[in-house]
């Protein structure tokens, strides 16, 4: 009888083992890329966080070809929709990824593609 009353205290313990906590626990980012257009030889790209889960966000950009378009974010966001600008950029075919960084890694979206017609005025 002496041992039954230190396992009855147990007993909440083994009971919560099989409960759901995952929504209590830090993941990166989600994160989408949402469009890019162009208008001459400007490029505008448009991003945004869908989420990050119990971990601030640090960071999120784009990257395209060897550059980066970092961007700073409100440290209380939960959706968070970003946008950068180019207009440095040479006629041509160009790839950008938006990402997102928080204290648990950095996300990368889909990629998107553009084109850019018109050479830049010096």
């Amino acid at each position: 009888m002496k041992y039954i009353f230190p396992l009855l205290l147990l007993l909440p313990l083994f009971a919560s083992c099989g409960e759901d906590r995952s929504g209590e626990q830090p993941f990166a980012p989600e994160v989408r890329t949402l469009e890019a257009t162009v208008s001459g030889a400007q490029a505008v790209l448009r991003g945004a966080v869908l989420s990050s889960p119990n971990s601030h966000l640090l960071e999120c950009g784009f990257a395209y070809g060897n550059d980066t378009l970092r961007l700073s974010v409100a440290a209380d966001s939960a959706r968070y929709e970003f946008e950068a600008q180019t207009d440095t950029l040479r006629p041509g075919r160009y790839f950008a990824v938006a990402y997102a960084k928080n204290g648990v890694g950095t996300s990368y979206a889909d990629t998107v593609a553009f084109e850019i017609t018109e050479e830049v005025e010096p």
